[in-house]
């Protein structure tokens, strides 16, 4: 009897309690079980007894690269990267980490210091981020919010049709997953990140936690940046996505697009997925940008040099 309730509890309850997403690794679409948010609902039996015979999560490390410092953002921060002179920077982000637990690791140990930004309702995310974190890697909390279409950005996201308590509710959960980050970018958002009202509510938070802002700018009248600066909030925004199609010489078109933008500039900023694409391609880029002049820094880098510049010229 017992044999039977758990096939029928394990069969019936993700239908009410769990929805599904579908992410693309290599040439096959993998479709994963997150949790919904808990709204007073009851523990089924499986829960229970899952919770009850589950492992322990992996401890949340709290190491500070410079404890001196006075945001959050810098006391978390990746050791700079020393920039030969007349060098162009690169700042790579890759969004979406946690989920497919192989492309998240091959991304952690690639041996550059990127910027990886986690979804929070990711399963053993805290393993996840305590390993890129003692690799050298930025962090990043990818902070579902609300896009315009019927796109699904997972449980707890940031809705603008939502009461102030009930994104404030939000903001918390995803803020407090897991720790050693230096800051938020979105995932999605196209519609939330519009929301003057609802933007200024949640960059209260980020200010008040001394967090920095990357704007991933999925639409042109994204609030996020201006706001943030009128915050006085440290914020950067989003050049390039380098894979909005799972192509490999697409891929690189775009690594070659973000090259022109940073040598013109000095610096661009370019956000990728865990492709297993993505990950051959920049596996293959990465070793040729020393010949070039370039080189890729941490967002934190390039976050301190924003602002020492500006802080200079008010001087």
């Amino acid at each position: 009897m017992v044999g039977i309730w758990l096939k029928w509890d394990a069969t019936m309850g993700p239908e009410k309690n769990y929805t599904t997403h579908v992410y693309e690794e290599g040439l096959d679409a993998v479709t994963v079980a997150v949790p919904l948010p808990d709204e007073g609902k009851k523990e089924s039996f499986l829960e229970r007894l899952t919770r009850r015979t589950a492992k322990k999560p992996a401890p949340v490390i709290q190491p500070e690269r410079n404890d001196r410092a006075e945001q959050t953002w810098q006391k978390f921060a990746a050791h700079p990267v020393n920039v030969p002179a007349g060098n162009a920077e690169i700042i790579l982000v890759i969004d979406d980490l946690g989920i497919v637990k192989g492309t998240t690791k091959q991304m952690i140990e690639m041996n550059v210091p990127l910027t990886l930004s986690f979804l929070p309702y990711a399963t053993e995310i805290a393993a996840q981020v305590n390993e890129a974190y003692k690799k050298g890697h930025d962090i990043l909390v990818h902070i579902p919010m609300e896009p315009k279409g019927k796109a699904d950005p997972g449980p707890h996201a940031l809705l603008s049709s939502t009461s102030a308590g009930k994104q404030m509710e939000s903001i918390d959960y995803n803020l407090g997953q897991f720790s050693n980050y230096i800051g938020i970018n979105n995932h999605m958002g196209s519609r939330f990140t519009e929301d003057e009202e609802a933007v200024n509510r949640f960059l209260d938070v980020i200010k008040d936690k001394g967090l920095l802002v990357l704007d991933s700018k999925t639409t042109a009248n994204s609030q996020l940046e201006k706001l943030a600066i009128e915050k006085n909030i440290p914020v950067t925004e989003r050049d390039v996505f380098l894979d909005n199609e799972q192509d490999i010489k697409y891929i690189q078109g775009q690594l070659g697009k973000l090259e022109r933008i940073a040598k013109r500039d000095g610096s661009a900023l370019a956000i990728g997925h865990p492709y297993a694409q993505t990950v051959a391609a920049l596996k293959e880029w990465i070793p040729t940008l020393a010949e070039k002049g370039i080189t890729i820094i941490p967002i934190s880098q390039k976050v301190r040099e924003k602002y020492a510049s500006t802080s200079l010229a008010a001087d």
